[in-house]
């Protein structure tokens, strides 16, 4: 009697185990729902729309500054002259170029390299940071590059390349910048193959 209820205990132990097939079973299933996850969550495109977000708010946030600053002073910062020179020189110029329809000259102003990029921060420094528009620190957050077109003499316009499927699928992500010509024109949609080589922008005027 001893031994037969000794047998019903590790038979009834060994049935409330897993054998190693339904534990591989399980294994598999939590793979795949895994798997799934990562594709619905997709972290690169996460990280894209991340930048995105932060992009947009410096395009805002340059854009914001100018304004104050034509607002004080009558005139937008590459227009400021000292005596008969304008204090915004070289690459800057395009945008004293005043079109009154697209295309509009832009130049392009990045944390790091770009071209216009010289010129263009030393005129936001001598201007809208010396008016303390924008902080000392704008340009360490800046994680693309901007891009800054004007037609007219009061309005300026602020761009930025969009990354995240949602931002470059978004209507206003409309215009497109010209490396060559050094302008951004909304005449035509952007391509699928503008789309990835980036030169999409979002604008904000």
């Amino acid at each position: 009697m001893f031994k037969n209820m000794m047998k019903n205990k590790v038979h009834a132990y060994r049935q409330a185990g897993f054998t190693l097939m339904e534990l591989l079973i399980v294994i598999g299933v939590l793979g795949i729902l895994a798997a799934g996850l990562l594709a619905a969550i997709d972290p690169f495109e996460q990280l894209k729309k991340a930048r995105d977000t932060n992009n947009r708010s410096a395009a805002i946030e340059l854009l914001g500054s100018t304004q104050r600053y034509y607002a004080t002073h009558g005139y937008l910062p590459w227009f400021k002259m000292t005596g008969a020179v304008y204090d915004c020189l070289t690459t800057v110029i395009p945008l004293r170029v005043l079109d009154s329809a697209a295309p509009f000259s832009a130049v392009a102003l990045s944390k790091s390299g770009g071209a216009g990029d010289t010129d263009m921060k030393t005129c936001i420094d001598s201007t809208l940071l010396l008016d303390g528009e924008i902080k000392d620190t704008f340009f360490e957050g800046l994680a693309t590059t901007l891009y800054v077109a004007s037609g007219s003499p009061t309005k300026a316009m602020v761009c930025f390349p969009p990354e995240g499927k949602s931002n470059l699928s978004d209507p206003q992500t409309k215009w497109v910048y010209d490396a060559t010509a050094k302008t951004v024109d909304d005449s035509t949609a952007c391509t699928v193959a503008q789309k990835s080589a980036g030169v999409c922008l979002q604008c904000f005027e």
